[in-house]
């Protein structure tokens, strides 16, 4: 029965890729133009409807200034609430437990007998780029997002433009042409480019890039292997890779085991005998 019900699975997610295709492919094989507001209409609509998800099991692997480690864990999110992390060695108990909440992040050092609380920007030196807690929750769930942050997304990204490639749609904060004519004329100070590139197949979001021309940074987030769960997709790989001026950061984070709105969750309690680090008023 389990083979029965696999083949069928397969078989339902290649005729609705194919139906896609049919409909945003020329008889020339070229994807065909659409409108900016009908290509962030079909992502949003294929966002994955959860309140919680549960990332059972993820192996990752970190690099920053040539230190690697590798490491698993699990991963518990309760949308526009908190994230959980719990961090394990590859072989070993939990070493740190980390809370993100949209106001602070807080993190439990088991090593050290030591709980952490700090703002993002804790985050921001980590991974070179600006993070609040909805953007990593966007980032997460393979979602739209803006940047520089802005307390008003929805309405920016309808300022963003769609071009069409060979294999994408994409969406730019900066139209073609304008950073070229800022590199001519040596303006690029205050020049912020993000894009975002959608599979026209299942309209998931396969890339997401940021170039910050005043600090010399970029990132580059891609997602990969991706499944259905509850009748939506969802990327069970991210690779990120980022740079500010001479420093660079890679993360690979492989997720197994995806539950959503299931009754499993990570908690997050502090011993009293931990010594608290406050980094917020500092």
């Amino acid at each position: 029965m389990r083979n029965i019900s696999f083949v069928f699975l397969l078989f339902s997610v290649l005729l609705t890729s194919c139906k896609s295709t049919q409909n945003f492919y020329n008889k020339k094989g070229e994807l065909k133009n659409i409108t900016d507001t009908k290509l962030i209409n079909s992502v949003e609509s294929n966002y994955a409807s959860y309140n919680t998800i549960f990332y059972k099991k993820f192996k990752a692997e970190v690099t920053f200034k040539d230190d690697r480690k590798s490491f698993k864990g699990n991963l518990y999110l309760q949308k526009d609430s908190s994230i959980i992390v719990s961090i394990n060695p590859l072989m070993g108990i939990e070493l740190f437990r980390v809370k993100l909440s949209p106001n602070k992040v807080e993190i439990i050092d088991r090593t050290k007998k030591s709980y952490t609380v700090a703002n993002y920007e804790l985050l921001w030196k980590k991974f070179l780029i600006e993070l609040d807690y909805f953007t990593i929750q966007k980032i997460l769930t393979n979602e739209f997002y803006t940047y520089p942050i802005s307390n008003t997304e929805e309405r920016y990204i309808k300022r963003y433009k769609h071009y069409t490639s060979n294999e994408f749609y994409q969406l730019k904060s900066v139209k073609d042409g304008r950073i070229d004519r800022k590199y001519r004329r040596e303006k690029t100070e205050q020049l912020v480019l993000h894009e975002f590139s959608i599979l026209p197949e299942i309209f998931k979001i396969s890339k997401s890039y940021i170039r910050d021309f005043s600090v010399d940074s970029e990132v580059d987030i891609n997602y990969d292997n991706f499944s259905v769960f509850n009748d939506s997709y969802i990327p069970a790989l991210l690779r990120i890779k980022g740079r500010r001026g001479i420093e660079d950061f890679s993360m690979q984070i492989e997720f197994e085991h995806i539950e959503l709105d299931s009754e499993n969750s990570i908690g997050f309690k502090i011993s009293s005998k931990y010594k608290k680090i406050d980094l917020i008023n500092d």
